[in-house]
């Protein structure tokens, strides 16, 4: 008896009975302006471009024409491994200066 009444409840002409729900949208939140100086005195302190330091680089590899494509390395890899890139992807290396 239970089946059919719980067929009965889901079930109309042979189709089962789709439940329509409505999608509701949230508005976007407004982006809020952040004040740099509430960060001055916290543990991890707002550091401006200006401070940011590049490491020193043992060389390079490059690729391509007149404005070449670089990857900087700070440890030179080994002849075998600049010798594959070389054959295998057409990278060549170059020390720094």
């Amino acid at each position: 008896m239970k089946e059919k009444e719980i067929l009965k409840d889901t079930v109309r002409e042979g189709r089962p009975v789709e439940k329509k729900t409505k999608k509701s949208y949230k508005p976007r939140k407004k982006k809020e302006e952040v004040v740099h100086d509430q960060y001055e005195n916290s543990e991890k302190p707002f550091i401006p471009n200006s401070d940011f330091k590049v490491h020193n680089t043992v060389g390079r590899y490059h690729i391509g024409g007149g404005k070449k494509f670089s990857i900087h390395l700070d440890k030179k890899p080994n002849w075998l491994h600049r010798k594959c890139m070389e054959l295998f992807l057409g990278w060549t290396w170059e020390d720094n200066k």
